[in-house]
């Protein structure tokens, strides 16, 4: 099963309050405060969100949260909407309703989006309402010409009992064009504290304030971000927020292990600080908050695992009909792994919040109890994918095998015909029959693992062809790894991984192509475009102890079924938290060695763990092997 997923849009409100369930910050919020989102996940369980903002104090020991979601809303003429819930409210089980804002970017000076006004408007504040602000909105949208590109949202505060105003966010504008603006739209305040406070700030703000239809109320607000959202960034500006007396040293302690917080990787949800908003009234500093969000989009590159193990591989046997080439482990013992044994870390895997199970060999049908392994996942809803080389395969045992819910079967094959194949591989005929058998049984979820090699790699096109020809969801392609004699003879050229990547983005059928993340050179070619490259973050290369770990037929465990390097743990969570060689990993994830130092794709690429350790033997972010080097030297 590959670890390659794309990040999702959008989540139930459930996903990211059951994320937090699981983290703890009395610094800056009691754990009743999150306990008590249940009240939102009750009321608007319908909503799909594609974040949340937890908004919470940093100048005074205040510990209550308010909490906000925003969804998707094409539908409404907009974007998104956010919702906005007061503490108050959602501490009341029945009186959860939130404040409102739409997505405003339609609004710009240099456009008359009569439109909005008169179908959208409506729908967030009434006809009535709609009708009395549209001349003031209108002219506050107006007057940002030559100050920046329009509104950023504007909201009703209706549930707070502000009925006859609307909230205005402008987008970003520069500092020293706030002033005379809210002076221009008519704000009569006072506005000496506001501007010496801005003078500190170069980058630019969101401003926000309340509109009525003849004044603009006393109450200002500024959102202060950072241009680039990351870790370090957020680290600047908290500092910065810190040494003007703004930010109560215990809180920010408790951000930075906010924003630290390793991602989960399914449903995707990443900590993010948004940005702290500064409110004033009547020239007065009243409030500065921090606005903490969980994105399921954001990508931290600073992070080096995902907080739960997303996939499990269990080796349950080492026995195996065939004779490949290519065999990375050692058939000779026939040793397999004892059923209670293996149930024991399924179940186990359940309770350390793992999403996947892939259930492997040697050949996996010489595992006897391999039926029942597949039926405790489907008890458990963990999803499970077996690897078979088709050997062994009659129709019987595979129908049994559909039964149990298996949710991906993958059909190893190394070529599109019988002689490609035989170059790496036995077997052909058997997968060859194996994927009629699938189809004839009316199996949806065909898959091919192919490992490219130097000798198969100009067959891909001919592969894709077979693959449609046998109603195959996806072909995987595999890095090819040390066999069990320590060789990498047969590693794909530059040309030839460069030529498949080509393949692969112009390829528009039905099969889904990728490559597995820890043939991390070929991914970094596939997901690169003119502009940036996709293959970032924790899906960038090798998985081993990042997003996923493996246990060896004598039960113990190992950072992946390549890189067998044992230790003994009674749990998955006390290995995945604990163990010093997952650690050892995730420090040197960061941390390019000899030829890829100086490689332009090093920030795109982390190299399969397992060549540099059974090659050099040891643990590093290199690959002295790796043929895109010269390619892609820095110069």
């Amino acid at each position: 099963m590959d670890h390659n997923t794309n990040l999702q849009i959008s989540h139930p409100i459930s996903d990211y309050i059951k994320a937090l369930y699981k983290q703890s910050y009395p610094e800056l919020f009691p754990d009743e405060c999150i306990m008590r989102l249940s009240n939102i996940e009750d009321n608007l369980c319908d909503v799909e969100a594609s974040g949340t903002i937890l908004e919470v104090r940093l100048d005074k020991e205040v510990y209550a949260m308010d909490y906000s979601v925003c969804s998707p809303a094409p539908e409404s003429g907009i974007k998104e909407y956010w919702l906005e819930i007061d503490y108050e409210r959602y501490i009341s089980k029945d009186n959860v309703k939130p404040c409102v804002f739409y997505d405003a970017e339609r609004l710009r000076p240099d456009k008359d989006d009569e439109d909005f006004y008169i179908n959208v408007l409506p729908k967030l504040i009434g006809k009535d309402m709609s009708e009395a602000l549209s001349p003031a909105l209108k002219k506050a949208v107006k007057l940002l010409a030559g100050r920046c590109n329009g509104l950023y949202q504007i909201g009703s505060m209706s549930s707070r009992g502000e009925v006859s105003s609307l909230r205005v966010y402008t987008q970003a504008m520069k500092a020293d064009m706030i002033i005379p603006y809210l002076k221009d739209i008519g704000y009569t305040g006072e506005t000496a504290y506001l501007e010496n406070f801005l003078k500190k700030w170069d980058s630019p703000h969101i401003l926000n304030f309340d509109l009525f239809e003849d004044h603009i109320g006393s109450k200002i607000g500024i959102n202060i971000s950072t241009l680039i959202s990351t870790v370090r960034a957020s680290y600047k500006l908290l500092e910065k927020f810190r040494e003007q007396g703004l930010l109560l040293p215990d809180r920010e302690k408790a951000i930075k292990r906010f924003i630290n917080h390793p991602p989960q990787k399914e449903p995707y949800i990443q900590n993010v600080l948004s940005h702290i908003k500064v409110t004033f009234d009547d020239d007065r500093l009243i409030s500065v908050k921090a606005y903490l969000e969980q994105s399921s989009t954001f990508i931290n590159e600073d992070a080096d695992h995902y907080f739960y193990p997303w996939q499990l591989n269990l080796e349950l046997t080492t026995a195996c009909p065939l004779h490949c080439p290519q065999c990375y482990i050692g058939l000779n013992t026939g040793r397999e792994m004892p059923l209670e044994t293996a149930l024991s870390w399924i179940r186990d895997a359940k309770k350390s919040h793992v999403r996947c199970i892939n259930l492997s060999g040697g050949e996996t049908l010489c595992y006897p109890h391999l039926e029942r392994l597949l039926e405790e996942c489907a008890a458990l809803d963990l999803r499970a994918a077996i690897s078979l080389s088709g050997a062994l395969a009659s129709k019987e045992r595979i129908k049994k095998i559909i039964d149990t819910g298996v949710d991906e079967i993958y059909v190893s094959l190394n070529g599109s015909t019988k002689e490609i194949n035989s170059l790496t591989r036995d077997g052909y005929d058997d997968a060859i029959k194996l994927l009629a058998l699938l189809q004839e049984l009316g199996y949806d979820n065909i898959c091919i693992n192919w490992v490219m090699h130097r000798c198969n790699a100009d067959d891909l096109p001919d592969m894709l062809s077979l693959c449609e020809e046998n109603n195959v969801k996806k072909l995987m392609i595999l890095g090819f790894k040390p066999d069990s004699f320590g060789n990498l003879d047969g590693y794909p050229t530059a040309d030839q991984m460069q030529s498949v990547a080509r393949i692969v983005k112009k390829y528009k059928g039905p099969v889904y192509v990728d490559a597995e993340s820890c043939f991390s050179q070929l991914c970094a070619l596939i997901h690169k475009s003119v502009f940036t490259n996709m293959n970032r973050g924790l899906e960038r290369g090798c998985g081993a102890g990042v997003d996923g770990l493996s246990v060896n037929v004598e039960g113990k465990l190992t950072p992946c079924r390549h890189l067998d390097i044992p230790e003994e743990y009674d749990s998955i969570s006390d290995y995945w938290e604990n163990s010093k060689i997952l650690k050892h990993l995730r420090e040197i994830s960061s941390k390019p060695e000899d030829c890829c130092v100086e490689c332009s794709l090093n920030p795109y690429c982390l190299p399969c763990m397992d060549i540099s350790y059974k090659l050099h033997d040891r643990l590093a972010f290199r690959m002295d092997e790796c043929p895109l080097h010269e390619n892609y030297a820095k110069h």
